[in-house]
Order: C-alpha cells, then structure tokens, then sequence
C-alpha cells in the first residue's frame, strides 16, 4: 500500500508534486464518513482512490509517467546503467537541476520511504528508510559524493554492492540482485505491487476456478453496460482449448462464441473486471490514465465500486468526466484538481485544501464553472468564429 508520493522536475512537475493517501480524519470527515472509501492499517486510515481531474494538458498524465518511470528503473537498473529512460524529460525550464522521486510505502505491515534523485542520466543521492518497530532507521543513503552511509547491520556485506554499483544503476536494486533482504523486498513491492498501466488478458490466461468465481459479478457488469448477455459459460473441449459462450436475452438459445463474436468494448470490460477481481487481496496500487475512457459512467462507478470493496485495493486515476465528481462517494481528499500555473508548472491541489467546500457543495457545477479552475475558459467562441469567418470573407 502506497502512503505517499513526491516527484520534482519531471516533465510539467517543476515543483515538490505530493500525492498523500493519507485520509483527512477531522470531526465532520471521521473515519465513518464513507468507511469504505477508508484502508486501516494498525491504528492510521488511508484512502483506496485518487481521481485527478483537469483540463487537457494540465499535467494529470505526468504524475502517471513519473510512477512509471520509478517503477521501470527500479525493476530495470543495471550494473551497466542502461536503464530505460525514453519516456524521461525533466521539467523544460529546469534541464539543469536533478529531477527527484519519493515513495512511502507499507509493505509485508512495515512501512518504507525510498527516495532517489537523478541528472543526465546519473543517480546523485539515494535513500532508503524504514520502520522496523515504529520508530526510522537508516538502511542506506547515497550521497552526491559518491559516499554511502548504511544502517548498522542492516545490509550484509554492504562494500560488494557499492562496489559492483556504477553511478547510473540504483544501489537498491543491485543490492536485490545481490539477495539482500531488505533491498529485495522494496524490489519485490515495485514488481508486484504497482502496476502503471492495465496489463493485457489474453483467452489462453483464464482459469476456469477464476472464471467460476467471478462470474456473477461479470454477468453484473454486462448488465450495468447495458448489454443484453444473460449467460457466459465456460466449454473446453480438449485440454487447454478454452471457449466462451455467451448468451443473449434476445434469444438464449443460440449461442455466441465470446471471443470471436462479441464486441471489443464486451471483451474489455470482461478482461478489466477479471483483472480487479484476480487481485482483490494482492493489495496493488493502480494508476489508470484516462480510466473511463470508452466506458459508460455506471461502468466506471462499477469499477470504482470494486476497489471500495476490496479493502485492499488502490487506484489513482485520471478522468475528464465530471459526472465523477461526487461529494456522496468521493472524500475531498481523494478528489485532486490538477492546473497549470503561468510557468507551465503544474499543480496538484486535493479538494480538502479547498475552503467553502461542504457536503451540500454541487461539485459538479462548481467544476463546470471553473470553481476550481480545473476546466478551460473557452469564452464567447461563437463570436470569435464568426469574426473569424467575416474576415476570411473580406480577404
């Protein structure tokens, strides 16, 4: 489970951009008000969705590179440094300055922060802290100086890691290489525990045991999309050779072949549901760009509605769709604006900061307003058009 997130000169990040799961406990906002929206861990309470919302090009997909690139050089640092880093440009006007990545997490119940920072492709500081009892200790810190200062027995032989450690690789994740235990479980989180974009299902991947067991909550979902599939039935006429049959309410007595014959839009939502049901008790954190995209809203508050119940789930998600907006479901803490000041810099405000926002508060209207100047100010584009036109006509 992810506790918080920092990144810094990344793209349109100029500045310290914190995402904070932290829930926002306050008298009005207790830890009853939309339990389920809540994840308990010993005596704190995180929230389990985080919608950005914004204009176009406002920087919400940005935050969603950055905890890719995090992830993607974690798991691919090589002794060699050769690291992927296509996707990688600091913030325009910042090219000079190092670009800076932060991440609290809880995992296996004991709580980490794990901090590097980058320039021209070398790594110049990286830290790793935890909580063994409650209290921080050090595991390790890289200091520009190309010093290290570790933890008191924290990492068994510490010198052949550094010393097989080039200034492009991350020394946490040659140190997992190298079965250091700690390191290998801050490695084993950013595998398995973060996912950066919805991985592909393919027919050949499903198992009947899983399919037996999610079934009804699919046939759900294909009623919410307003599809007219009344039944989806597993057939395996030799080993390993699976096929679907669908049925419609039209007329249950022909049968489709699922694969072949429904649409991609149905074969989507099947796999999405698949994919959140397979893995309500790994305890991931998701980050889905433009989550909503081709999906009816009902479908999206369906899919939402499957991480509230997990308990154990986590998704931050990127949106335009205001109709998401909702005070009955969404805390203030889990709704952040995304805008971009006069630098080109972007802002990541949740809605808690906001003042004047309550429970009556028509969010959606005040969106579409520009309240929370997350929307463009299109202004009197009829007007302009047609004085557009007329000085076309004139020339």
């Amino acid at each position: 489970m992810i506790v918080a997130l920092r990144f810094k000169n990344f793209f349109s990040l100029r500045d310290n951009t914190v995402i904070d799961f932290t829930a926002d406990i306050t008298p009005t906002r207790n830890i009853n008000f939309l339990a389920d929206n809540l994840i308990r861990h010993n005596s704190d309470f995180f929230i389990n969705i985080i919608g950005l919302f914004g204009s176009n090009a406002a920087g919400k997909s940005n935050l969603i590179k950055a905890m890719q690139l995090c992830r993607d050089m974690v798991i691919n640092s090589k002794p060699t440094g050769s690291f992927v880093l296509q996707e990688f440009k600091p913030f325009k006007f910042s090219s000079s300055c190092p670009s800076e990545f932060y991440i609290d997490f809880i995992y296996q119940g004991v709580e980490y922060e794990y901090s590097y920072s980058i320039l021209d492709s070398k790594i110049l500081t990286e830290d790793l802290y935890y909580y063994p009892k409650k209290k921080r200790a050090r595991v390790f810190s890289r200091l520009e100086s190309g010093e290290y200062r570790l933890g008191k027995g924290v990492i068994n032989r510490p010198a052949e890691v550094i010393s097989s450690t080039g200034p492009g690789t991350l020394f946490v994740s040659q140190a997992a290489s190298m079965n250091r235990e700690i390191p290998g479980k801050v490695y084993d989180f950013f595998l398995n525990n973060i996912v950066t974009s919805v991985p592909d299902f393919r027919f050949e991947d499903l198992k009947r045991s899983d399919f037996e067991a999610y079934r009804t909550l699919i046939l759900k979902a294909m009623e919410v999309s307003d599809s007219d599939i009344m039944d989806i039935q597993w057939q395996e006429n030799l080993p390993g050779e699976i096929k679907l049959i669908s049925r419609h309410k039209e007329n249950p007595e022909i049968a489709f072949d699922f694969e072949k014959e429904e649409s991609e839009g149905t074969k989507r939502l099947f796999f999405l549901v698949m994919i959140l049901l397979k893995n309500l008790n790994n305890n991931l954190t998701i980050f889905w760009d433009e989550f909503d995209l081709k999906l009816h809203l009902r479908l999206a508050e369906f899919i939402l509605d499957i991480v509230r119940a997990s308990r154990s789930l986590q998704l931050v998600f990127t949106s335009h769709n205001p109709y998401l907006l909702d005070a009955e479901k969404m805390r203030p803490e889990q709704i952040v604006i995304v805008n971009k000041d006069s630098t080109g810099s972007s802002e990541f405000i949740p809605l808690s900061d906001y003042e004047g926002i309550g429970k009556l508060t028509d969010l959606r209207k005040a969106y579409l307003l520009g309240r929370f100047d997350g929307v463009p100010y299109t202004g009197d584009i009829y007007g302009l058009v047609n004085e557009l036109k007329r000085k076309n006509e004139e020339a």
